[in-house]
């Protein structure tokens, strides 16, 4: 008896080791089907609260999921108006969380579950950044500065956000900055310049992004410096200057118009 109760015990502490690696593999391939459900049954609220526990629990804090689904319900309350009074900055929460989540899935292992809703919310934000820009205020230039850095953190892989990122900080006087950012665009640019297939590797909004942000960039540099607008509009000629069969976005004659002019 005394030989057999260490192997016992041994035998019992093993098993309880790897109940408890299981459950820890568990939390890290957790679907999170509870969180699936409630945003499917349009439940936006009990989503993002649910998944606010999920990012504050030890457990499942550093999984990204939860951020996603936080980010995806929270943009979802930003659009009806019914959730304006409890949750009026729900907007702004889902960029945060969609920035965050990215963060998280480093890999991008969840593509799948986020890529269309991250283009659809960059569409949007693209837009507002847009309209800050017309309206040409330091005031108005600093909030699109603002989006487009949310822009660039929810898709690493957007380098035409990059490039507004880098031309608003110009225009918001942080030089250094813009410098910094530009210096990380330039070798994927001058990629794209090359390859008239690149268009094929990018999402609609990455193309949308892109397309605005060069011309944005031609259009601020044309009278001060035309060489170097010149330089930014040749990095796209391929994709843009004519129609493209890789291309997700509607053909538009700004970009030769705007090429030509310089």
């Amino acid at each position: 008896m005394t030989i057999k109760r260490p192997f016992i015990l041994i035998t019992f502490l093993m098993i309880l080791l790897n109940s408890l690696n299981n459950q820890v593999i568990a939390q890290t391939d957790n679907i999170y089907d509870d969180l699936l459900v409630l945003l499917v049954n349009e439940e936006y609220k009990d989503c993002y609260n649910k998944s606010i526990k999920y990012t504050l629990k030890e457990k499942t804090k550093k999984d990204p999921l939860p951020y996603l689904f936080a980010a995806k319900s929270s943009y979802e309350m930003s659009r009806d108006h019914k959730y304006t009074e409890e949750f009026p900055k729900a907007f702004k929460t889902a960029m945060s969380f969609a920035a965050k989540y990215r963060k998280k899935d480093k890999k991008y292992t969840y593509k799948e579950d986020a890529e269309e809703f991250i283009n659809e919310f960059k569409m949007v934000i693209i837009e507002e950044v847009e309209n800050y820009i017309l309206e040409g205020t330091d005031k108005t230039y600093g909030k699109a500065v603002s989006l487009s850095k949310k822009i660039s953190d929810m898709d690493p892989e957007d380098y035409g956000a990059k490039l507004l990122y880098a031309l608003l900080c110009t225009l918001t006087k942080n030089n250094s900055k813009a410098k910094e950012v530009l210096k990380i665009c330039i070798p994927k640019l001058e990629e794209y310049g090359k390859n008239k297939f690149s268009l094929k590797y990018m999402n609609k909004s990455q193309q949308f992004i892109l397309r605005f942000s060069l011309m944005e960039y031609a259009n601020y540099y044309k009278a001060k410096d035309p060489a170097k607008a010149k330089i930014m509009l040749d990095y796209g000629i391929h994709l843009f200057y004519d129609e493209n069969e890789f291309s997700k976005i509607s053909y538009i004659m700004d970009y030769k118009l705007v090429y030509d002019n310089l």
